[in-house]
């Protein structure tokens, strides 16, 4: 059985003038009558249902002509894309955590600079800077592996807009020059107190350090760890 031009769009969902289009791509196979008008066969349509298919979920023509005369599979094709459209989603996570944050802060051009910089950086550019943050903020004292490792924020490839809006917020917080010489203050008395067992849980012990952070902490500690928390998927602090 075959079809004129408007059957196969009729059937396929789709106009005419595609219909058309497609053909003259040479991506649909047609007959001419006589009159010279286009009759396509019964795959016509199953082939027609699939380019726009593909089409719709964003997919080049020439990758479309491809899979069509088995250049290469559809399930490498959707592989493919799959993996390219994760990517675009992740950017465009990023983009909004970057509008949202500035938005709410009523941020600088040079503030949104700065996000902007920091949603454009690598895994190994963001555990670079949290590096350099901590040693030079509480050191690399091997006895204190534990309290750098508690104090690392990892953020996921599949960040929710909450864990990228923290990053964001933390990230510029490490680079803060004021922030980092507080917490300096707070290491050397910290290590002071601590000695060779910084995690240990006795009373006294907790209550000095608790102290300590009262004298010495900057304000913006406390938000340092909610959004570390945040980053991590853990549950933040009661108090």
């Amino acid at each position: 059985m075959d079809h004129s031009i408007g059957a196969v769009a009729r059937l396929a969902g789709v106009s005419v003038k595609t219909v058309r289009y497609y053909s003259d791509q040479g991506l649909l196979a047609s007959r001419r009558t006589a009159a010279g008008h286009r009759r396509y066969d019964a795959d016509a349509v199953a082939r027609l249902e699939l380019i726009r298919t593909l089409r719709a979920l964003g997919i080049e023509l020439a990758t479309v002509r491809a899979v069509l005369e088995r250049e290469r599979t559809l399930a490498d094709v959707l592989t493919a894309h799959a993996e390219a459209v994760a990517l675009r989603i992740r950017t465009l996570r990023l983009q909004q955590a970057v509008l949202s944050v500035a938005a709410h802060r009523h941020s600088t051009p040079e503030e949104l600079e700065l996000m902007h910089d920091l949603t454009a950086q690598s895994e190994s550019e963001r555990s670079a800077l949290i590096a350099d943050f901590l040693s030079s903020t509480i050191g690399d004292d091997p006895a204190f592996a534990a309290v750098r490792q508690n104090l690392t924020p990892v953020l996921p490839e599949d960040a929710s807009p909450v864990q990228l809006e923290a990053w964001l917020e933390l990230a510029a917080l490490a680079q803060d020059e004021d922030f980092r010489a507080a917490l300096r203050r707070l290491a050397v008395g910290y290590q002071a107190l601590a000695g060779d067992a910084p995690l240990r849980q006795d009373p006294e012990y907790r209550a000095r350090m608790l102290k300590l952070r009262r004298t010495e902490a900057d304000p913006r500690w406390p938000r340092y760890l909610d959004l570390l928390a945040d980053i991590n998927g853990w549950s933040r602090q009661a108090g």
